[in-house]
């Protein structure tokens, strides 16, 4: 079933006051990533994953504290999504039923189905993690280039969305909030290691699913920093993907493709700035 991004921008899925039966987070890999900020020879090339709890954190008298913990790229200079950056970072994540990892539901077990999340709406409200959340008590999705301070609000979820390498993702639990009070990660995105100066660019395809029927057009959407110059690289397969090519709007922007010929098809943009070119990639399949 086709399903585009537009209103759950960012959206992961829920989260709300816990219960003393709901199990503590503790369920992080001690074999994948390590905590801290993304340091030596990760620092470029891993990503840091932030886990602010919000209100979840002593609620029920459950310790929930921010998990701050890097997430190192086995294989350097390839794309990871921000569910296999979670994956990586030995970070437990469930999604829903109908959506699967299309939406975050659970980050180390919580919130737990036997907690009440205390919605202004629906103050009993206990989240099954089988469609998509309310938007007044989910898991918001952030990210940052690691060069500021400040935290961007994904309009993309984490299974679409290519991280930003030596970046920061940020997950932070929405209790009663609206769009424009929504809270970010409580812990400064900056990574020391990161000249300010270097280009980032990102890719994502538009269906949530990234699967379209044949016949059917998806937005290609890319979003740049310190770019001078953003261009519609390459896809792969060379035929058959649709027109994928020539400059693009900096920072960013959206572009349609209507591939021609079932198949799964590869699509790179490259950003130039004066320090250097960096590249990203995104993956469709067309049935």
């Amino acid at each position: 079933m086709r399903r585009t991004l537009t209103f759950l921008s960012g959206l992961a899925l829920l989260a709300g006051a816990a219960v003393a039966a709901a199990p503590a987070a503790g369920a992080i890999d001690p074999a994948k990533g390590y905590a801290g900020i993304c340091a030596g020879a990760d620092a470029l090339s891993g990503v840091t994953v932030v886990i602010d709890f919000q209100e979840l954190d002593g609620n029920g008298g459950v310790a929930a504290p921010t998990i701050t913990r890097c997430s190192p790229n086995a294989s350097p200079g390839t794309d990871r999504t921000g569910i296999k950056a979670l994956q990586d970072a030995g970070i437990s994540v469930q999604g829903t039923v109908r959506w699967g990892l299309g939406f975050v539901c659970r980050l180390e077990n919580r919130p737990s189905s036997t907690e009440i999340l205390p919605r202004t709406s629906n103050p009993t409200y206990k989240e099954p993690c089988a469609n998509t959340p309310p938007a007044d008590a989910y898991w918001g999705y952030w990210h940052a280039n690691g060069s500021g301070s400040t935290w961007a609000y994904s309009s993309f979820g984490a299974l679409n969305r290519n991280v930003i390498p030596g970046g920061f993702e940020g997950w932070s639990f929405s209790l009663n909030k609206t769009a424009t009070t929504n809270p970010p990660p409580e812990v400064t995105p900056t990574n020391p290691a990161v000249n300010p100066n270097n280009p980032t660019v990102s890719l994502s395809v538009d269906d949530l699913d990234r699967k379209i029927t044949l016949g059917q057009s998806t937005g290609l959407t890319w979003l740049s920093t310190n770019a001078t110059a953003v261009t519609a690289h390459a896809v792969s397969p060379t035929s058959g993907g649709g027109s994928w090519s020539g400059s693009l709007a900096v920072p960013g922007g959206t572009q349609s493709v209507t591939p021609t010929a079932v198949g799964t098809y590869t699509y790179t943009v490259k950003a130039s700035g004066t320090g250097g070119n960096v590249y990203s990639t995104a993956t469709l399949t067309v049935q």
